[in-house]
């Protein structure tokens, strides 16, 4: 009989108390035997570099209880909620799992039922080129359900109800709810703070932070190398320079006339935060804004992501991990990866590969090229 499973979509920027907590409610809620988190490689959803490295990040994971992490790729990461949580579905199905943990504002909310209803991002609403999509989506939200999603991980777990639908999923899904900090809070607390609020004190140097994170994150945080958009600036800005208007008229998601004003800006900014600032405008958020500036670094064109087929790269694993693999091994319905090969690297990892190359300039640590699973045994020696 195979062993049951809950699955947790994660960015671990870093791996902090919030998600031991999130851990230790998924496991005693659902007495599933392994614990499998769907996590987001070198970045975000939001358009922005994880703090540190994905192996670091996966170590966190792992020592922290997290039986098997598999990656969710650059070009399935770097996507708006509705996308990213399609994507990370797919594979919290390819892994059969049972269940699906979240954190969420509203736990208390019925997220199983918003499988029933599906909104679909089509509606007039969002062909108004003068709102925001996110103002589009509560129009169509109100519209059609009559519910009003404020929060992020509401929203979130919504898309993840909705994605559960669209590829008709065996899931259950299992909202927790976030404790003492939201979201993007910018202030420390005692013993659970935001990501956010870390990774400030982090970067200012204030190792306050230290008593929002496991004893294991510590150790890993005193000796990674902490990345942000800024050090990838030379990089963005030497891609927009060197790309014609038509080149970079072909990025991912790139918007009609948005180029020109990208080309102008990269030539006045001196720093990322001048030049989003200078592309800013009421139509677009900051993160859709720093997504298409990752698309651009990534030279991701539209054809390239439209043809993209996801795979099951593991990037981590315990024993019971490894268990539950075998168990699976002969049904899964896409590739399994553990050790990266050259063929990989040119065919199913060639859109992961180049966001790995560029990682692999800032911190000089190698992403992809030969790398296999970390397993909980290699980090307790």
């Amino acid at each position: 009989m195979k062993p049951t499973a809950v699955a947790i979509i994660a960015e671990y920027v870093p791996f902090h108390n919030g998600h031991v907590f999130q851990l230790q409610q998924a496991q005693q809620r659902t007495q599933a035997d392994v614990t499998v988190a769907i996590m987001s490689g070198n970045w975000t959803q939001r358009g922005e570099p994880a703090i540190f490295d994905k192996w670091t990040r996966t170590k966190m994971a792992l020592a922290s209880g997290i039986d098997l992490v598999v990656e969710l790729p650059a070009v399935a990461a770097v996507q708006p909620a509705h996308l990213f949580a399609q994507n990370a579905i797919e594979l919290v199905q390819a892994l059969d799992c049972d269940y699906l943990a979240f954190g969420c504002e509203h736990a208390e909310w019925d997220f199983n039922q918003f499988t029933q209803q599906q909104v679909q991002p089509s509606g007039t609403e969002f062909a108004d080129h003068h709102r925001s999509f996110p103002e589009a989506f509560q129009q169509a939200l109100q519209r059609e359900l009559e519910i009003e999603l404020t929060e992020p991980n509401d929203t979130l777990g919504f898309w993840y109800a909705q994605a559960v639908a669209a590829h008709n999923a065996s899931l259950q899904l299992v909202p927790i709810k976030r404790r003492v900090s939201g979201h993007q809070e910018q202030d420390l607390h005692a013993t659970i703070s935001s990501g956010t609020a870390i990774r400030k004190a982090l970067l200012a140097q204030n190792r306050n932070y230290l008593t929002s994170v496991p004893a294991a994150t510590a150790q890993l945080m005193a000796t990674a190398q902490p990345v942000t958009w800024e050090q990838y600036w030379p990089y963005l800005k030497y891609a927009i320079s060197s790309h014609s208007l038509a080149e970079l008229r072909n990025a991912y998601q790139m918007t009609e006339g948005l180029e020109h004003r990208i080309k102008r800006a990269a030539v006045a900014a001196h720093s990322f935060t001048e030049f989003l600032e200078l592309i800013k405008t009421k139509r677009y958020t900051y993160p859709r804004l720093q997504r298409l500036c990752t698309y651009i670094l990534l030279n991701y064109q539209t054809t390239a992501v439209a043809a993209y087929q996801p795979v099951l790269r593991i990037l981590g694993m315990s024993t019971a991990g490894q268990g539950y693999l075998h168990e699976l091994k002969k049904q899964l319905p896409m590739p399994l990866i553990t050790t990266v090969t050259k063929s990989f690297l040119e065919n199913e990892l060639q859109l992961e590969n180049r966001a790995g190359l560029i990682t692999e300039m800032v911190t000089g640590v190698v992403q992809d090229r030969r790398r296999s699973v970390i397993r909980t045994e290699a980090i307790k020696e």
